[in-house]
């Protein structure tokens, strides 16, 4: 259902101002008779007791988690519902009475991710094709216990509460960088950026100065204030080359 946020705020509230609601759906509430305008420099939309018939249910279309519910409700393009939304995982580890890997060069999404004992190193990754061969990606962490994660909006929703070891493993480009700083740090500042040690050698040998030069002009102006997050931005900066995370693949 298109605007449904505004509606259940007007419903929840009774009014809303004037400029709180997109013009598109103040035409349709006026033309259905289910509003009125009041006050004149500061005007505030008011609903009638005809929004709250029309509306009954939608509380329940907000709070509605699959098609199913919404089919119960009575259509399921109420509200976009994603069944692929949930957890890609992979690794070598145990969750609960799940043991990674399943099936090699697989993957396990999951709807909801069980609880995670906090001896498990937590490794999200950038990049789908890194989680489906995880397995050679082993060798540049020194644990066991580790559960791989594919980023996505979901993961992003649960990083703060998460207490394990956590390592962001992105491409090595400005853009890469960027996404760790401005959307996994900020949710949880003790996840750290996975930087090999001989990332200078490697941007300098295997870079690409295009993938560089693709980033450059959005991403010049990028800074950290953690030492080595900055160090490795200056290090891109220096080489003026670029990694993709599918490379440590074949490594």
């Amino acid at each position: 259902m298109k605007y449904l946020k505004t509606l259940l705020k007007l419903k929840q509230n009774k009014s809303l101002n004037y400029s709180q609601i997109p013009p598109k759906l103040l035409q349709k509430l006026k033309e259905e008779g289910l509003i009125k305008i009041t006050g004149t420099s500061r005007k505030k939309v008011v609903v009638n007791e005809y929004f709250d018939k029309v509306y009954k249910d939608i509380e329940k279309i907000d709070n509605a988690n699959s098609r199913s519910e919404l089919s119960n409700i009575g259509d399921t393009k109420l509200k976009q519902i994603y069944p692929m939304s949930g957890f890609y995982i992979n690794g070598v580890c145990k969750l609960e009475n799940i043991t990674l890997p399943i099936i090699d060069e697989s993957v396990l999404f999951l709807k909801n991710l069980p609880k995670i004992d906090t001896n498990i190193l937590i490794v999200i990754l950038e990049n789908f094709e890194n989680l489906v061969y995880c397995e050679k990606l082993l060798k540049y962490f020194k644990k066991e216990n580790i559960l791989f994660i594919y980023r996505n909006s979901a993961v992003l929703k649960i990083l703060k509460d998460l207490e394990n070891e956590i390592i962001y493993f992105s491409d090595f480009d400005l853009a890469g960088v960027s996404i760790y700083l401005n959307e996994i740090f900020v949710r949880n500042n003790t996840i750290k950026l996975f930087i090999p040690d001989n990332i200078e050698s490697l941007l300098n040998n295997f870079g690409s100065n295009n993938l560089y030069k693709k980033h450059y002009i959005k991403y010049k102006n990028l800074k950290s204030n953690n030492k080595e997050v900055q160090k490795l931005i200056e290090t891109i900066h220096k080489t003026q080359k670029s990694i993709e995370q599918e490379w440590f693949i074949n490594d």
